[in-house]
């Protein structure tokens, strides 16, 4: 009776049932396993998400400042730009202002010298060196000699690690054409209007060219006062003119060389005196 009883109530086989515990702990033993390793998974996330929350804020931080920091220095340069033109201006009126008033000085010494035969003498030699050193305006005939840039040579200095790019006219080939035209004979020269002396200098800045020191742009119109025909043939058959030649043939800086009849081109600024000596009083 008590076997009965006992199939009954353990309808399991012992070594199953202990099989049973096994698988059960296992499995009990698995699930607290992953439970572990699914906690510092979750906690992993979690700190990837708010370090790349932070990496967001910082970055996007950083370009506000980048973005206002490229307004600041484009409207520093575009204020250094106004200055600049504004500066130039007051200098220009300055100059203008400066040659009037040594225009009505020249005429008051002419006055005066042309009373007596030794001040007319004086006189006109003051004339020819003032012819010479640019500080009278002069007109005639001549030729127009423009100097440009060769077409799509428009590249920033950035792109160009600050290099002058290829095909743009640079200092010494104005140099070069001036010397060359004083040498076919010219009488005055000016570059856009400024008029050149022995002791003009043409500079360059960077990209800009610099003549007395102040910045020019192209294209340069070189003006040069003289016998036209003489200064077309000795410019072109000389060595200047053969080297401007190559150069538009090698880099495609463009000119064009055409005669004017009557030219006007404005004094030259005051020259420094350098040296003086008193007159003999009489």
């Amino acid at each position: 009776m008590s076997l009965l009883v006992d199939m009954m109530t353990n309808t399991l086989d012992g070594s199953y049932a202990d099989a049973a515990a096994r698988r059960a702990g296992k499995e009990r033993l698995a699930t607290e396993r992953g439970n572990r390793v699914a906690a510092p998974s979750r906690q992993r996330r979690v700190l990837a998400v708010v370090l790349l929350l932070l990496l967001g804020g910082v970055t996007g931080t950083a370009s506000a400042q980048v973005r206002r920091g490229d307004s600041a220095a484009r409207t520093a340069r575009v204020q250094l730009l106004q200055d600049v033109r504004d500066e130039t201006r007051n200098t220009d009126d300055l100059s203008r202002r400066a040659q009037d008033l040594r225009l009505a000085v020249g005429v008051l010494r002419d006055t005066a010298l042309g009373a007596g035969s030794a001040g007319r003498l004086q006189a006109e030699r003051l004339a020819e060196l003032n012819l010479v050193t640019g500080g009278v305006p002069v007109r005639g005939p001549g030729i127009v000699l423009t100097l440009d840039d060769a077409k799509g040579a428009t590249g920033t200095p950035a792109a160009r690690g600050g290099d002058v790019e290829r095909g743009r006219v640079q200092d010494r080939d104005l140099q070069d054409v001036v010397n060359g035209l004083w040498a076919a004979g010219a009488e005055a020269i000016s570059i856009n209007g400024l008029r050149l002396t022995a002791l003009t200098a043409i500079r360059s800045a960077g990209e800009a060219i610099l003549v007395d020191f102040r910045p020019l742009s192209p294209p340069y119109a070189i003006r040069a006062v003289g016998d036209r025909n003489g200064l077309q043939s000795g410019f072109g058959s000389g060595a200047a003119g053969g080297r401007l030649a190559a150069l538009a043939s090698l880099v495609h800086v463009r000119y064009f060389v055409m005669g004017a009849d009557d030219l006007h081109l404005a004094a030259a600024g005051l020259p420094d005196l350098r040296l003086a000596q008193p007159g003999s009083g009489s």
